[in-house]
């Protein structure tokens, strides 16, 4: 049994003006001690849909549509006291920006206890305070430091912070939300180190989100590449970025993009290429492929059909009608 198992997902926001189908169709499978890596541009969908599983979306967000499997339960249906039992025991969520999600006038060890004496309330206060010491070391800080404030520690030591509080009730998937950014490259180094060791040595189901390629190449198993709230291509990591030794196996344009626009330490120094133009307005009916408008391969029929998924080999799968095209 897979520890998740997302089918057709579908997540809309209500807004002033419309609906905004941020999540359409989405499907997914994480098992025990794999780690999958979501990449794509900014408002593609990604933090969404990672949102999503823990039932942890913004008031005007509703699941329109699809099914989350956590552990073998459909937790879609679920009302919140529901939820609140498996959030932190089961799936576990580090935000992005740790600063901002830590409570500024609250000493960590009462933040990560927290959790510990909510889902746990047999547990004793000596026994909860020693847990925290336990993971504060088990993330790389020393157990001295549990008494501290958000703002005595670093930006990488506060995304520590992050990842031991989500792992004080010992869930089975973590989902990370671009758990990198704006930390220098030793703290970025010293974070993706811990996720790989916790991943191995837990066993724990991994969804890192990510703008960082060279982030999800380090850590990840599987990537699946997102466009305009749909996957777009999913594959193995290593097989779709490529390394100085083989070349990249990616065959949509837009994980070709992707993979080009990231600088090549191994290449000629060179200005990365961007794409034109902006993705399509999600708040409106979208005719064909959704990148069209900026696919340097377009043809005359991807404006007017839809895409649909071609099973390249069974760990790689591709929505492109250039790909259909060869493939027929």
């Amino acid at each position: 049994m897979s520890l998740l198992d997302i089918d057709d997902l579908r997540v809309s926001y209500q807004l002033a003006d419309g609906t905004l189908r941020a999540v359409d169709g989405v499907s997914l499978r994480v098992e025990a001690g794999q780690s999958v890596g979501i990449a794509g541009e900014s408002g593609c969908g990604k933090t969404t849909m990672g949102l999503a599983v823990p039932r942890l979306l913004p008031p005007n967000a509703t699941i329109a549509g699809g099914r989350i499997m956590l552990n073998g339960t459909d937790v879609t249906p679920l009302g919140e006291k529901e939820m609140n039992l498996r959030r932190w025991t089961e799936v576990a969520f580090v935000f992005q920006g740790a600063m901002n999600a830590l409570n500024p006038v609250q000493r960590i060890d009462r933040q990560i206890r927290e959790a510990i004496e909510i889902h746990e309330p047999e547990v004793s206060k000596a026994e909860a305070e020693r847990r925290v010491g336990e993971l504060l070391e088990l993330v790389g800080i020393s157990a001295s430091r549990a008494a501290s404030f958000p703002h005595e520690f670093s930006g990488g030591m506060r995304q520590r912070v992050m990842i031991a509080m989500s792992l004080a009730c010992r869930p089975k998937l973590l989902i990370a939300d671009e758990p990198t950014t704006a930390l220098d490259v030793i703290s970025q180094a010293q974070i993706l180190s811990l996720l790989n060791t916790l991943r191995r040595d837990q066993g724990l189901g991994l969804i890192m989100i990510s703008h960082d390629l060279a982030a999800i190449r380090r850590v990840c198993d599987e990537l699946i590449v997102m466009y305009a709230g749909v996957i777009v291509e999913s594959g193995p990591t290593r097989a779709l970025l490529g390394t100085p030794e083989t070349p990249s196996t990616a065959r949509h344009p837009y994980t070709q993009a992707l993979i080009h626009a990231h600088p090549d330490l191994h290449g000629p120094r060179v200005l990365a290429p961007g794409l034109s133009g902006h993705p399509p307005d999600l708040s409106k009916e979208i005719v064909g492929c959704r990148f069209a408008d900026r696919c340097p391969s377009v043809m005359d029929g991807c404006r007017t059909t839809t895409p649909t998924r071609v099973e390249l080999t069974s760990r790689h799968h591709v929505a492109c009608h250039l790909v259909t095209k060869e493939a027929s």
